[in-house]
């Protein structure tokens, strides 16, 4: 018979006293309240003095204070086209993605979605633009995704394959973060160091891109997508406003 020990038993009860402590819309939906307050549009009107925070300005707020998270997601809609495919990998990337970029054409944005089988948005881009070789390809990735499967990038230069792949890079697991933090109140062993992506594209023969700042990024897609070869494009996000956005659903006002 197993029996608990004191310490776990003893750090259960802090885990439950935390949860009822928060917020009660996180406390009753978890992640469901994140999903819902990604759906919403990120056009909010300001808010008036004194007045709650709503879904939309929330959401709103956090790109404007992470101007290379707005411009990952702003900048890939305006370089890809209607018809054009972009795989969004699983991870932080794929709660932004799949809640704040508009399609227009069925198949455009793939997701794993449940299956979360991270890591698959590369490979996936490979037979993506073996579906549709007419069609520009992008995998958004995050950079721990990318290491799990970046040798495809020599499968795909080596079959004549050409796509591009967009790194949000934050040094970190960063989905996995974001729950720790949420839930647990800190966070274990989800940061890494990553090797200078540019260099490590360029080691396979693709061609590498780094962007310092918001204004780097939309050129780059559109000189990438525009490659008749495999390109690589690290982007620097700052995942810290997850955790904002969600300490300010306590403060958040309907309609939900």
């Amino acid at each position: 018979m197993h029996v608990m020990s004191q310490d776990v038993s003893r750090r259960r009860g802090e885990y439950r006293l935390r949860q009822t402590s928060a917020p009660r819309l996180l406390r009753v939906f978890g992640m469901a309240a994140i999903w819902l307050l990604l759906t919403q549009s990120v056009l909010a009107q300001a808010p008036s003095e004194g007045s709650p925070l709503s879904l939309s300005q929330a959401v709103s707020i956090a790109l404007e204070k992470n101007p290379l998270k707005k411009a990952a997601l702003a900048d890939t809609r305006a370089a890809l086209g209607r018809s054009d495919i972009v795989l969004a990998d699983t991870g932080a990337v794929k709660m932004w993605m799949a809640r704040l970029y508009p399609t227009y054409e069925p198949n455009t944005c793939l997701i794993s979605n449940g299956l979360s089988t991270m890591a698959f948005a590369l490979p996936g881009a490979i037979g993506a633009k073996l579906a549709a070789p007419d069609r520009r390809v992008l995998a958004a990735v995050g950079d721990g995704a990318f290491l799990m499967n970046s040798q495809e990038i020599e499968t795909a230069l080596r079959e004549d394959i050409p796509l591009t792949v967009l790194i949000w890079q934050d040094d970190a697991y960063g989905l996995i973060k974001w729950k720790m933090d949420l839930e647990l109140g800190r966070d274990v062993a989800v940061g890494f160091s990553n090797p200078d992506f540019v260099a490590y594209a360029e080691s396979f023969g693709a061609r590498g891109y780094q962007v310092r700042s918001a204004g780097d990024l939309l050129p780059a897609l559109t000189e990438a997508l525009a490659a008749d070869t495999v390109s690589v494009i690290a982007c620097p996000v700052d995942y810290a406003e997850n955790l904002r956005l969600t300490d300010d659903l306590g403060e958040l006002s309907g309609p939900f």
